[in-house]
């Protein structure tokens, strides 16, 4: 009987518990806020239709005033306009409930902020702006903020996020920018922070003589990307552009995802920001194609790789395929571009049927290129080249000021000290990088003082894999003709008198009747590899070229 009382009363325990405290569980994990209350949960959510204002903005703010302190949702029931700043207080959330109706931001001032614990959930937010002064969307110095099911259509940026912890984009969907040099999505200086399956689709980018980023992670660390959906976006309006860019960040990643038909955009890109490199990328699984297609309706192209690393480190990509990049003749492009970066890694990926070489390295080191395939490309297979550029250098000083000119390729922030640094035919080491424009060399500049060209070889290992069918831009040319555009793999350079490369257990051929691929590998100037256990038969001309008295193979 004792035992039995005890249940009861623990019982009953519980059911008084149960009837002062309740309880809300998110459906996001990276939030977890829990509310006690003595009355219904029904009673903090708060209608904002029903709430004094001029227009929904002034209603939403009413509402938020109305919950105080207390957590809870302010739901939205129909359309409506929003002309200055909305602002979300701590723990309380915004819901829009039905499909047919919009939030118009009519102003300039027109926003939504999000202090910490808040979400927004299932509005379409319609813009007419043109130079918006912030976001759709903001939050600043927050922590455990959501974006879910939000559609925007015109303004940007629509999402911008500055120094926030612990955030979810989740769903969104971006149909068209209307504001100069705005992005769908902006993170910065963030951390801890996922971007769940966007959808930016089908716009032009507002004309301007500037670069933009559509998911724009910029000097941010653990921030990860998954299954984005970018398509048809056309930015040869403006000088430059990238997909999914991480750009000064740090251990992030990007997994799966279909990004295509862009144009003058790179499909997902690395960068530095200003001397921080992008480091510690990890992309997998990831499909980047069809960018470069054909003309745009702007004048620009300049980019359209789909994936391009530049002044990064660390950064790991398998299982990415890029098809069908940069065939428009106005803007033949690569592949896959490593450029003047560290330790990158490529691995069982494709990169087939580019307007220019299948992949591309320049000024890297420590470059690792495994199991993967550069098939049919309108150039080289695996081109290996230096980084080439132009520098100011002074008798007897070891401060080199890079120049305008050539190919306009800044210093690398990821060049180690004792990189070699070729100048006018004399080898010198890299004794610091102090900004992209300002190089110190270990010793003193021999030459005459003026202007010279400089190159900074790359080394990268070949492993497994395949080459074939390359050079299909050269279809009916003499063999002769384009030399170092149509091999299987090409390697130059090697002024630095270092060793550039090996080759490995790779297959290197033309396997078509009528054969556009001359070599499976070739070498030129002084460059030296290590090839063996290849299979080099069926190519035009043979199987491997060394450049006589120059180059060499072992």
């Amino acid at each position: 009987m004792q035992g039995i009382a005890r249940m009861l009363c623990v019982l009953f325990g519980v059911l008084v518990l149960g009837a002062g405290v309740q309880t809300r569980f998110p459906s996001n994990s990276l939030r977890s806020k829990s509310i006690s209350v003595s009355a219904p949960l029904s009673e903090h959510r708060i209608t904002a239709d029903q709430q004094p204002g001029r227009d929904m903005g002034d209603k939403i703010n009413a509402a938020d005033a109305s919950l105080g302190l207390r957590a809870g949702e302010i739901q939205v029931l129909s359309s409506g306009e929003i002309s200055g700043t909305v602002v979300l207080s701590q723990n309380h959330d915004l819901v829009c409930l039905g499909d047919d109706f919009v939030l118009r931001m009519t102003t300039d001032r027109a926003s939504i902020t999000q202090k910490s614990n808040t979400r927004i959930s299932g509005c379409r937010l319609v813009s007419g702006q043109t130079s918006a002064v912030s976001g759709e969307i903001v939050s600043m110095n927050s922590s455990n903020v959501e974006i879910e099911h939000v559609t925007f259509e015109g303004g940007g940026n629509h999402i911008q996020y500055n120094a926030v912890s612990n955030f979810s984009i989740e769903n969104t969907r971006h149909v068209s920018i209307t504001a100069k040099a705005a992005a769908p999505i902006v993170v910065d200086s963030s951390a801890h922070g996922r971007i769940i399956s966007p959808v930016i689709e089908g716009f032009i980018v507002p004309a301007g003589n500037w670069s933009v980023r559509l998911v724009d992670i910029a000097q941010s660390s653990f921030v990860d990307v998954s299954d984005p959906t970018i398509r048809d976006v056309d930015a040869s309006t403006v000088s430059g552009c990238g997909g999914v860019s991480f750009v000064g960040s740090n251990n992030s990643t990007l997994h799966g995802g279909r990004i295509s038909g862009l144009k003058n955009c790179d499909g997902v890109l690395t960068e530095a920001s200003g001397m921080t490199p992008a480091s510690d990328i990890q992309i997998t699984d990831t499909w980047s194609t069809g960018h470069n297609y054909s003309p745009g309706a702007g004048r620009n192209a300049n980019n359209g790789e789909g994936f391009d690393i530049f002044n990064s480190r660390r950064v790991r990509l398998s299982n990415v395929i890029s098809r069908n990049n940069g065939v428009s003749p106005s803007n033949r492009q690569c592949g896959i571009e490593v450029s003047n970066s560290a330790e990158v890694s490529l691995s069982n990926s494709v990169s087939n049927a580019s307007g220019s070489d299948g992949i591309r390295v320049d000024g890297s080191r420590d470059v690792a290129i495994e199991e993967s395939k550069a098939d049919g490309n309108g150039g080289v297979g695996i081109m290996v080249m230096p980084a080439i550029g132009k520098v100011h250098a002074t008798r007897g000083s070891r401060i080199l000021t890079w120049t305008a000119g050539g190919a306009n390729m800044t210093f690398s922030p990821v060049w180690p000290a004792d990189t070699k640094i070729v100048i006018d035919d004399g080898v010198y080491s890299i004794a610091s990088v102090a900004s992209t424009g300002r190089l110190v060399l270990a010793t003193d500049f021999s030459a005459a003082t003026g202007e010279y060209g400089y190159n900074v070889d790359s080394y990268v290992e070949i492993s497994g894999g395949e080459s074939l069918d390359n050079g299909q831009l050269s279809a009916g040319l003499p063999p002769e003709r384009n030399v170092g555009r149509r091999e299987g793999v090409y390697f130059a350079g090697g002024f630095s008198g270092e060793m550039t490369g090996q080759v490995t257990r790779l297959h290197a051929s033309d396997t078509h009747d009528r054969k556009t691929q001359t070599f499976g590998i070739r070498l030129e100037n002084r460059t030296r590899i290590v090839a063996r256990e290849n299979l080099l038969d069926g190519n035009l001309l043979g199987q491997i070229q060394d450049s006589p008295g120059k180059s060499s193979i072992h």
